[in-house]
């Protein structure tokens, strides 16, 4: 049975894989992402990993996204990298999150914002043992300590610490994780 499995993941996973991203053993990309027409290098998913159905991940230029160990991500998450996105181990992304490092640059007046072009973004890092709930934005320069858990449906603009509890719009400290 282990063999079959991983026989059909390898399989789904072919295109990531002959786009440049790279997975560690028993990691998996469910059917469904996006791989036609984005950039997949520099992305690389750890050991015993499950990316869940329809995932949107991608580089942009030389952005780098980096999932750790044991970590598990939901159906339908974007997660786009201009500059870098580091997820650590053993981390549970639910349905609908999306992690952006990157704006819009909305500089010029005369140009439509499909037209803007990007910000060079700022590094988001999210440590180990992290829980993000669903329909959750991670935005740039984002740091979250080990531990963390968000809410559902909030949006974090600021890093928070090792074992805080966090949601809202703009998400704010709840209560510190004992």
């Amino acid at each position: 049975m282990r063999i079959i499995r991983n026989t059909i993941g390898y399989l789904i996973s072919l295109p990531a894989r002959l786009k440049g991203m790279k997975f560690g053993r028993n990691s998996f990309i469910a059917p469904g992402y996006d791989f036609l027409f984005e950039q997949l290098k520099n992305i690389s998913v750890g050991d015993d990993c499950l990316i869940g159905k329809n995932a949107w991940i991608h580089t942009i230029d030389r952005g780098e996204i980096r999932i750790g160990d044991q970590t598990i991500i939901g159906r339908r998450v974007t997660i786009a990298a201009r500059n870098k996105i580091k997820i650590g181990k053993n981390c549970l992304i639910s349905y609908d999150a999306s992690f952006l490092d990157h704006d819009h640059n909305f500089k010029n007046k005369k140009l439509s914002p499909a037209k803007s072009g990007l910000t060079s973004g700022y590094e988001i890092e999210i440590g180990d043992g992290c829980f993000i709930g669903a329909h959750s934005f991670i935005l740039k320069g984002v740091r979250l300590g080990r531990n963390c858990v968000v809410g559902a449906n909030s949006v974090v603009t600021k890093s928070f610490p090792n074992y805080s509890m966090i949601g809202g719009n703009p998400a704010k400290l709840i209560k510190k994780i004992k």
